[in-house]
């Protein structure tokens, strides 16, 4: 006896995939990249700065004439780099929030988030 071939794809998931699961896998890669490539960014800029800022650093720890003066530089410096971590780290924070409020489906019946100040 022989068997008839149905039809119906011989991929069990094609049809998953072309339907809504497709459509919600596509949705979240989209979102993923504009993520990743949003971090990407705002890396860029962070590391720009804080090049920027070394540099100039450098340039005042060769212009100490003391102890004290290199001293007092180096704590600038560094006073300087931990509020400069500390607030990217809010930003990130900022911008992963913001990512996953995107995400959310529209009308979930949650309350609109306020806007931002930056």
């Amino acid at each position: 006896m022989k068997t008839h071939k149905s039809e119906q794809s011989a991929n069990p998931f094609e049809a998953a995939f072309n339907g809504p699961m497709g459509g919600a896998l596509e949705k979240s890669a989209s979102i993923f990249g504009k993520g990743v490539h949003t971090l990407q960014q705002e890396s860029i800029k962070f590391m720009t700065r804080r090049f920027e800022d070394n540099m100039k650093a450098a340039e005042q720890f060769g212009a100490c004439r003391s102890l004290p003066d290199f001293f007092a530089a180096q704590q600038k410096w560094f006073a300087d780099m931990t509020r400069a971590y500390s607030e990217e780290w809010a930003r990130y924070s900022e911008l992963m929030t913001d990512a996953l409020h995107d995400a959310e489906p529209a009308g979930n019946g949650r309350a609109e988030r306020p806007a931002r100040t930056h």
